[in-house]
């Protein structure tokens, strides 16, 4: 979810976005790189917010960590990471105790008619719960920046991802969703709803 303001006290809510909450409880947001004030009540400043919060903190990053030598689980991670969190805004819901779900549905909107969703579950056990419950995918997932697949599962054995074509794939549909949310006003309806920084 969106970083909430605390009272009295600038946090970083995004790259270069400073925000508050004043003496009155007043919401105010800054955005120092573009050197103007936001409105953290305006659906369009929220996407921009937003927008900067997944580029600059995990998408642009893992771009640049994809050049270097053993960052493809980190890569991996960052990707398993934005599945789930997307997904909650695109639907304006939480998913609350429906995690698969939703993991399973960001993968068949990247993916669609690619893979079964017994085969979308295994990844989200695999690889999804592997890096964010024990530290480390299970023992069915192989990453290689030489598969010329983002994901192909080999029968019931292993699971091959290329943790930078998936990054690739990852970051058109960021950039879809947001040209989404700027043209479709049921779409950036969903999103408002979830949310806030207030």
């Amino acid at each position: 979810m969106s970083k909430k303001l605390r009272y009295l006290d600038p946090i970083k809510i995004a790259p270069d976005i400073v925000g508050w909450l004043d003496e009155k409880y007043n919401p105010i947001v800054k955005d120092e790189r573009l050197n103007n004030d936001l409105d953290a009540n305006d659906v369009f400043d929220k996407i921009l917010i937003y927008e900067r919060q997944v580029k600059d903190w995990f998408l642009n990053r893992a771009e640049n960590l994809i050049s270097q030598e053993n960052n493809g689980f980190i890569v991996l991670m960052i990707c398993m990471s934005y599945l789930e969190g997307v997904e909650q805004y695109r639907r304006g819901e939480s998913s609350n105790h429906q995690s698969r779900v939703f993991f399973i549905s960001a993968l068949n909107r990247i993916y669609p008619n690619q893979f079964s969703d017994i085969n979308l579950g295994s990844l989200y056990s695999e690889a999804r719960c592997g890096l964010f419950h024990n530290g480390m995918v299970q023992g069915k997932i192989i990453i290689n920046y030489t598969y010329p697949e983002s994901i192909n599962f080999e029968g019931t054995m292993d699971i091959k991802i290329n943790p930078k074509k998936m990054l690739e794939d990852i970051i058109v549909d960021f950039d879809n969703f947001l040209v989404e949310l700027k043209e479709n006003y049921e779409s950036r309806d969903r999103f408002n709803r979830m949310y806030s920084n207030v």
